[in-house]
């Protein structure tokens, strides 16, 4: 009888023993060559993320870090969940390829599948059909993603959530990562007059508060990712919520409110990067989203009395590229120095 697996192939099938085979499946990449990637831990969210193949470290590789909760382990155990199915799916068809072979072969039937014994009088014919091939269904790839270049190894990745560590080298790069999300708010605003040029004044205006607000929650959420990983060392992970929850809350929003959490929650000063002026100036920019956000735009007496502008109640708030440009600028300056006094081996742009 033939063997169950032809050898060689597009898989390099190799007969290792009796009945025991081995064959290797290239797993397939997304359009820009980025291969899908998932962290081992079954406690890590989102967990997911993308390599591209032949950057970063490409010899020697024996150890692969998770970009989120720093989860170490060998390189092929970051295999995702749809990955394994598509090779199971594989090796399944080669295996059905292989039977229907060996049953054709054992009653001599040709290509047609059928043979007939026997004539005249007395025959007769036998007859295989091979039933539906299985499917080999291309792993799913998430879309919605931020790329980047680790500064250290040059491994070129993507990320689902804000990450911390390299995949390849396990760096913290932390910073790397919000300097890419405040990067995205500057080509957000670079198209404004463009939109305002196409589709009107009112879509422009509605571009630079929505870059506004993005900017504000760039700054709280990372702030908020520098909290959860500094009280981790201390607390159990449902504790280190429930402070979030219930001392820090959104405090983050607000300039002179993280000033307050900072120094209560590190014993650091978080604007200490910043002049007077740059902080006076960075607090009335930020306090421009409070109206934007939750009276459509509209000054309310509740903005100025938390700002001393001469902005009048009832008109739109003033809010312009310049405004959202400097209020990028001044976060990712104060984030760059307050996070590496928080944790010494954080890298720095």
């Amino acid at each position: 009888m033939s063997d169950l697996l032809r050898t060689g192939g597009p898989h390099n099938i190799k007969k290792t023993g009796r009945d025991q085979y081995s064959m290797s499946i290239s797993l397939p990449t997304d359009e820009d060559g980025m291969l899908a990637r998932e962290c081992p831990s079954s406690t890590c969210s989102p967990g997911y993320f993308k390599i591209k193949p032949g950057t970063g470290i490409t010899e020697g590789h024996t150890e692969a870090y998770c970009p989120y909760c720093c989860h170490k382990d060998e390189p092929a155990n970051f295999t995702t969940k749809a990955q394994l199915k598509y090779a199971e799916q594989i090796a399944y068809r080669e295996v059905s390829d292989g039977l229907d072979r060996m049953v054709k072969n054992a009653f001599d039937l040709g290509p047609s599948g059928k043979k007939k014994i026997g004539g005249g009088f007395l025959s007769m014919e036998i007859s295989y059909k091979p039933g539906t091939k299985p499917t080999v269904w291309r792993p799913f790839e998430e879309v919605l993603r931020r790329d980047l270049v680790c500064p250290k190894c040059t491994l070129a990745h993507s990320v689902f959530g804000i990450a911390t560590w390299c995949p390849d080298c396990g760096s913290d790069i932390f910073l790397t990562h919000v300097s890419k999300e405040y990067q995205v708010v500057k080509l957000i605003l670079s198209d404004v007059d463009n939109r305002k040029e196409r589709l009107g004044a009112r879509v422009a205006a509605r571009d630079i508060e929505n870059a506004l607000e993005d900017t504000v929650s760039i700054f709280e959420a990372v702030l908020r990712s520098t909290t959860r990983r500094y009280l981790r060392s201390a607390h159990s992970p449902q504790e280190v919520e429930e402070i979030l929850k219930r001392r820090i809350g959104n405090k983050y929003q607000s300039i002179s409110l993280a000033k307050e959490v900072a120094q209560q929650e590190f014993g650091i000063p978080l604007f200490s990067a910043l002049s007077p002026d740059e902080y006076q100036e960075f607090e009335l920019i930020f306090e421009k989203r409070h109206p934007i956000t939750h009276n459509l735009g509209i000054v309310d007496r509740k903005y100025l009395e938390r700002v001393a502008s001469g902005e009048l109640e009832g008109r739109e708030v003033r809010v312009t590229v310049e405004d959202v440009a400097r209020a990028a600028d001044l976060s990712l300056k104060v984030l760059s120095d307050f996070y590496p006094r928080v944790f010494s081996s954080a890298v720095q742009l």
